[in-house]
């Protein structure tokens, strides 16, 4: 399994448990007596956010000490891939995202998770958002599994592009 697979594996089982703990909709959650105690209180996650973020860091890592440049093609889908993550949900990471400006797809691929997991969890955390609960409901968790699904999927498309490359660059 390569390591952007069992990233997805791991954040697709927080998002399944997330998503079987929370409300289906905003009165369901008004109903909860004691919010910090639910299953689906974002103290259930923070831990679990917190692991996703270093595993993403973990892959922009490897992704920088095996760096390799890819031609202007690869760049093209890197500008599709980021503009499906900048439209899909809105990144508090420009800054992030600005200091590996210069660095290869893969690792601004691997950024781009790393900048997802912190959204969410800031999303999880806010008071209003979660209508004073800090509890996220069902369809929140839906969306999210969907996001991280076709970013996965981007990346593993571009890997694919990638190898295909370097095969045919070796074969000449």
């Amino acid at each position: 399994m390569s390591d952007t697979e069992a990233f997805y594996k791991k954040a697709a089982e927080v998002i399944e448990e997330g998503r079987i703990a929370s409300p289906l909709n905003d009165q369901e959650r008004e109903n909860i007596e004691n919010p910090s105690m639910h299953g689906g209180h974002f103290s259930q996650f923070e831990g679990k956010y917190n692991s996703l973020i270093i595993d993403a860091e973990a892959l922009i890592l490897r992704s920088m000490a095996s760096d390799n440049k890819i031609d202007s093609a690869g760049q093209d889908l890197q500008a599709e891939i980021s503009e499906l993550i900048n439209t899909t949900i809105p990144s508090n990471c420009k800054e992030l995202s600005n200091q590996f400006a210069n660095a290869s797809l893969t690792t601004k691929n691997y950024v781009d998770l790393k900048c997802i997991i912190l959204e969410w969890k800031d999303q999880h955390a806010d008071m209003q958002l979660t209508d004073n609960t800090k509890i996220l409901k069902k369809a929140n968790w839906e969306g999210r599994k969907m996001l991280v699904f076709n970013v996965v999927l981007a990346i593993q498309k571009t890997e694919g592009f990638k190898r295909q490359e370097t095969e045919f660059e070796e074969a000449e």
